[in-house]
């Protein structure tokens, strides 16, 4: 319930702001599972999704200068159809997809610029 969730806000907020001395800094050490963990095996495709436009597909709002759709030549206003073998129809079409994705092995992705279908390729990288 978010009225409660903002209660216990509100009430923590008012309990530091009545310390003294500001709490103590504690470093808690990451632990990782065997295999390590998902931020560090997920793929960095480097596309800036557009959430705001309602299209049939993934409008992008641009891409990262230097990253792999920069690379494969994607660009602000394509939208993305299929991503390998994935139809893509919406952002949870392509966060599906994006999981599937592997580093360093290549993807096809069919994508509309101006109303017309082309294809490149995208070889995901680590983000670390």
């Amino acid at each position: 319930d978010l009225e409660r969730v903002a209660g216990f806000g509100a009430g923590l907020l008012e309990r530091l702001s009545r310390l003294e001395q500001p709490p103590a800094f504690v470093e808690v050490e990451r632990k990782t599972q065997a295999g390590g963990d998902r931020d560090s095996v997920r793929a960095y495709t480097g596309t800036i999704p557009d959430y705001a436009t309602e299209v049939e597909g993934l409008r992008l709002s641009g891409v990262i200068g230097g990253g792999p759709a920069d690379e494969a030549g994607l660009r602000e206003g394509d939208v993305i159809i299929h991503f390998g073998s994935q139809k893509i129809t919406n952002i949870y079409d392509y966060t599906y997809a994006l999981d599937a994705i592997r580093v360093g092995v290549p993807v096809e992705v069919v994508f509309l610029r101006d109303g017309r279908e082309q294809r490149a390729t995208i070889t995901p990288r680590s983000r670390k």
